[in-house]
């Protein structure tokens, strides 16, 4: 690992660990639709926590989704939606 990066990476794990306290404590508004997507009652009742743990249950491949870093979750989230939830993402609308 380069010089100092271990550093950038110690510094975004501590910021992540007190986004997480903060974001426990944090009451959200009703999800009832995302960006004109319609989500599943189940999904709106579901914690952060109880989300990425249905993620890491539901997707293939191996390994943990909760351990990625969050790019790489948002990453691996396209790639999903790219392999066929919508197909209007490849039409580049």
């Amino acid at each position: 690992m380069p010089s100092g990066l271990w550093l950038y990476r110690a510094i975004m794990k501590s910021l992540e660990k007190l986004y997480l306290f903060a974001e426990a404590r944090v009451k959200y508004p009703d999800d009832h639709t995302i960006l004109g997507v319609e989500i599943d009652e189940d999904l709106q009742d579901m914690s952060r926590k109880e989300l990425c743990a249905y993620i890491e249950a539901n997707t293939p491949g191996e390994g943990s989704f909760w351990a990625l870093d969050s790019t790489t979750k948002i990453r691996f989230g396209c790639q999903m939606m790219r392999a066929g939830l919508h197909p209007r993402l490849e039409e580049g609308a």
